[in-house]
């Protein structure tokens, strides 16, 4: 059985909440920011997560307004790029002008969050979450 594709790279068995419930409410907007981020990393993205009920968002520790709860949120991770390699390419092309759609981006040590809320001031919102080994 073929997968259900919601854009050229991203599957919804992807996208879907991890804990089973079903919900899939990725947004255009953010599918289409996933695809432009995968064309200037030229490399596979590994989601770890998309779309997030609130209960599931609750346990994985997630905010009450993680943009995972709308379907405006990816986790990943590419296999040959270190997330830092990951999150200064992304970055990187905010500020020359190519991801004007990206609105945060986070570093992690599993990998990256990459998001479509914008700031008030329009400003790149960006953190870096990583724990020391």
């Amino acid at each position: 059985m073929a997968r259900e594709m919601l854009s050229p790279h991203f599957a919804k068995d992807e996208c879907v909440c991890r804990c089973g419930c079903g919900l899939c409410n990725a947004t255009p907007r953010l599918l289409a920011l996933a695809e432009k981020v995968r064309s200037i990393l030229k490399e596979p993205m590994h989601v770890h997560s998309v779309c997030r009920c609130k209960a599931h968002n609750a346990k994985q520790g997630g905010s009450p307004t993680s943009k995972h709860l709308k379907g405006q949120a990816m986790d990943f991770h590419c296999e040959r790029l270190s997330p830092l390699v990951v999150y200064n390419a992304v970055a990187q092309a905010w500020y020359d002008g190519r991801l004007p759609e990206l609105g945060g981006i986070g570093l992690y040590n599993w990998g990256v969050h990459i998001d479509i809320a914008k700031a008030p001031d329009g400003h790149l919102r960006t953190w870096d979450r990583r724990k020391a080994r």
